[in-house]
């Protein structure tokens, strides 16, 4: 089944032949719909910035936690990458479920094996303090509850 870019939809097509949508669907549905535009400019910002919003998150870190950025950048940088990836395509489908499903319940159980939660959770606040200098206050919104999310994954693994 090829999914749709929203869970909800996701989950009404496929009971269809037994339930119509709700007007609270209706609503999730529209207001889905009308923030799509500021969705997929947020995704092409973080799509076109990655490096870039990798590299100063990494050199803010790296100010607090020079060792382990110097001993771990390879793995900093594709942990930063993966987060961000994530973030933009759950933003574009506004998905939090997928957010954390996908990338969080993973990712903080490595992180804790690898007990550095403590240092990724301020690289989490840092990628947000960058986003919030670097993208439109708007768009900057719509990546907080995501950075957020991360944090407290790994305050409470």
């Amino acid at each position: 089944m090829l999914l749709t870019m929203n869970r909800t939809l996701d989950e009404k097509i496929a009971n269809v032949d037994r339930v119509y949508l709700t007007d609270i669907d209706l609503y999730n549905l529209e207001r889905f719909a009308n923030s799509f535009s500021l969705r997929v400019k947020t995704y092409n910002l973080l799509r076109d910035h990655t490096d870039e919003i990798t590299i100063r998150t990494l050199k803010l870190l790296a100010q607090q936690y020079p060792e382990l950025v110097q001993k771990q950048l390879q793995r900093c940088k594709y942990d930063m990458s993966n987060l961000i990836r994530y973030t933009s395509l759950s933003i574009l489908r506004d998905d939090e479920l997928f957010f954390r499903e996908a990338l969080m319940d993973w990712l903080a159980n490595i992180i804790n094996s690898y007990q550095v939660t403590q240092e990724c959770s301020t690289a989490y606040r840092l990628f947000q303090s960058v986003i919030d200098e670097m993208l439109p206050l708007e768009c900057a919104a719509l990546v907080k509850p995501y950075s957020e999310m991360a944090i407290s994954s790994l305050l409470n693994v």
